[in-house]
């Protein structure tokens, strides 16, 4: 039974901070988590329709021994994808491709991986790194479209210290920085080589979401729609707490610097991107017989141009990835679109965007059958742009937060859910007993 004094207050019932409030139970401590809203889950969600599971933002979570652990002491069985849906592409010369370079570009590349010091130089930005490192041709073919379907944002105004630097730390090659990268994480339980990749679970994200709320408020308390004013109320109520904020940006930013002087000047500086999903259930798919994950859609750094005018930034092939994921003869694909380039989709009507998908679809298979169902998700401040103000934002809080607040969230120091899972299992360390 949860304390009626807790030792730990959570700010946010997403997937960060039920995992931190699960893994501060398991550690003995009790918890009370504060919700705005009247759910838990944040951003993701997983919805049952006629046709087939909507998720409303990841559609699986990257394999990592955090996520076997979490899920084993959650009593859940992991769903792997399908090994013919293992296949990823690059639109290119009106083609779905696995590798869209040519040889010379090849050669290229390699030559400069084993060649040219790739420690990102402070102040730099993804785009003039990749132009030093990797050359143009790899930059706009490769890099532009797998960052851009990661972080939606412009590789001009992303810091390439903040999202490549725990990846290449030393001022060597890249394949030597890859190998140190590899040898720092040695001392990691590895995963079987079969069970590596993009996981999920039978009923989708919201899973886990589910079975970590039902764990949080059997063992400890969530209380909803609760309307956080500061954290100086908090520490008022509850003065021998220690608090992590696991909130968007947005509501981080409000809350700390109103605490924290220092902090202040990030107002107006620490910008968000709008994302939009929209999951389409048909009788035919744009791979034509292929099977596969997904299609990025590169786009060109200054006018966020694409290929045949395509808007789209990224398609997933949500039936191909994970079996049962739709009825039978029913394709599932999600499109996704915003980001830098294209912030104003998110302020359309919902029936804009589905004619936008439709329009995009019908370039790519001009000869398509008519859809099903749409699913419009619409997320305004989804992911922050990974810039040199939200590096500095974040150095700022490690150096000013006293050691009773944590701050942690897709802004941090890595995007992802596997890398929130990372950084709580390093957080809270092994199980006690």
């Amino acid at each position: 039974m949860a304390k009626s004094v807790p030792d730990h207050i959570v700010i946010g019932a997403g997937f960060t901070g039920l995992v931190h409030a699960f893994l501060s139970l398991e550690k003995g401590e009790s918890v009370l988590v504060l919700e705005k809203k009247d759910r838990a889950g944040g951003l993701i969600r997983s919805v049952p329709t006629e046709y087939g599971i909507v998720e409303t933002a990841a559609n699986g979570i990257l394999n990592c021994w955090e996520l076997e652990t979490l899920s084993s002491r959650l009593g859940l069985d992991l769903l792997f994808p399908d090994a013919d849906a293992k296949k990823r592409y690059i639109f290119s010369d009106k083609k779905f491709k696995r590798l869209p370079l040519s040889v010379f570009e090849i050669i290229r590349f390699i030559f400069s991986a084993l060649t040219v010091p790739s420690k990102p130089i402070p102040g730099e930005s993804i785009y003039k790194w990749g132009k030093r490192v990797v050359g143009e041709s790899f930059l706009s073919k490769v890099v532009e479209p797998a960052l851009g379907g990661i972080y939606a944002g412009d590789l001009d105004a992303m810091s390439a210290e903040f999202v490549l630097g725990k990846f290449l730390a030393e001022d060597v090659p890249l394949w030597k920085n890859f190998r140190s990268y590899a040898n720092s994480r040695k001392g990691k339980p590895k995963l079987h080589p079969g069970r590596k990749g993009t996981v999920s679970f039978r009923g989708g994200l919201g899973s886990i979401l589910g079975a970590l709320e039902a764990r949080v408020s059997s063992q400890g308390k969530i209380k909803y729609k609760q309307e956080i004013i500061s954290l100086k109320d908090i520490r008022k109520a509850y003065p021998n707490a220690r608090i992590t904020l696991a909130t968007n940006l947005s509501f981080a930013l409000k809350i700390l610097k109103a605490e924290f002087k220092e902090l202040k000047g990030y107002q107006g500086m620490l910008e968000t991107l709008p994302i939009v999903s929209v999951t389409r259930f048909g009788k035919d798919s744009i791979l034509s017989g292929k099977k596969g994950f997904g299609v990025l859609f590169p786009k060109d750094h200054k006018s966020f141009s694409s290929e045949l005018g395509i808007r789209t930034r990224g398609i997933l092939f949500n039936d191909f990835i994970f079996s049962g994921r739709t009825s039978d003869g029913i394709h599932s694909e999600t499109y996704i679109m915003g980001g830098a380039g294209d912030r104003e989709i998110a302020s359309k009507a919902e029936e804009e965007i589905i004619s936008i998908v439709e329009e995009d679809r019908k370039k790519l298979l001009p000869s398509g059958e008519i859809p099903l169902n749409h699913y419009v998700t619409v997320w305004k401040d989804a992911l922050p742009v990974y810039g040199p103000q939200l590096f500095a934002f974040n150095r700022d809080l490690d150096r000013v937060l006293p050691p009773d607040i944590k701050v942690e969230g897709n802004f941090r120091s890595g995007i992802g859910l596997k890398s929130i899972l990372e950084r709580a299992f390093e957080q809270y360390g092994p199980k006690t007993s």
